[in-house]
């Protein structure tokens, strides 16, 4: 038996919605993406969601605006599970933070609670957690381990796209969440990626690094 990493998933429609773009002769950060930004926000029940050119830079993205907002300050101490794609890390390594890796749980493949737990000190600024082949990671423990502390709480849902914990969205319980539309992702955009949060500043930065500057919305 032969598992594909993706196939062609793209129709009829899928290439009618290609040649109308091509037919508007806007082929970047046009109509089309505004309204999947508001489709995705409303699909997902968050205020604002900022498409990007891949989950990788989604990440990139988030962390730049947590940066730039002094919310992350350069050095920081962040906490991310020891398995997940390598641009779960390269933002955090761009940006001069100290990465601690911490074990993941072989039955759910993320973070181990307990060693989470052991983690967490007075230096920790954030917890990225990463939503690993659909398993939503236990917010409701991880919040309360959080509880008291000035902790951030970032999601990369990269690949959980749509899976839910307690009749909530994963990528939408931390500040930020991010998501890929890669060809072999969920949903499919050929490349693209999506951040979510609820947060104004953080959208405005976002939309500002995403446009190197220029107030192109």
């Amino acid at each position: 038996m032969e598992f594909k990493l993706c196939d062609n998933p793209w129709g009829s429609e899928e290439i009618a919605a290609i040649e109308k773009v091509i037919r508007s002769n806007m082929y970047t950060m046009g109509q089309e993406v505004r309204k999947y930004e508001e489709d995705f926000a409303k699909r997902f029940g968050t205020k604002y969601a900022i498409m990007v050119s891949s989950g990788s830079t989604a990440n990139l993205l988030a962390i730049a605006a947590l940066v730039y907002s002094h919310r992350l300050p350069r050095g920081s101490e962040v906490i991310v599970p020891a398995v997940s794609w390598s641009t779960t890390y390269a933002p955090l390594e761009q940006f001069g933070m100290k990465v601690v890796f911490v074990d993941i749980d072989k039955e759910t493949l993320n973070i181990d609670l307990n060693s989470l737990r052991r983690n967490i000190t007075n230096k920790t600024k954030m917890i990225l957690l990463v939503n690993l082949l659909g398993n939503p990671n236990d917010f409701d423990v991880i919040r309360d381990m959080c509880k008291g502390k000035d902790i951030i709480i970032m999601e990369d849902n990269c690949e959980s796209l749509g899976a839910k914990y307690n009749d909530k969205q994963a990528g939408t319980f931390g500040v930020v969440g991010t998501y890929s539309s890669f060809y072999s992702h969920h949903i499919c955009t050929m490349e693209g990626g999506t951040v979510v949060t609820d947060d104004d500043q953080l959208y405005e930065y976002m939309l500002a690094v995403r446009a190197h500057g220029w107030t192109r919305n």
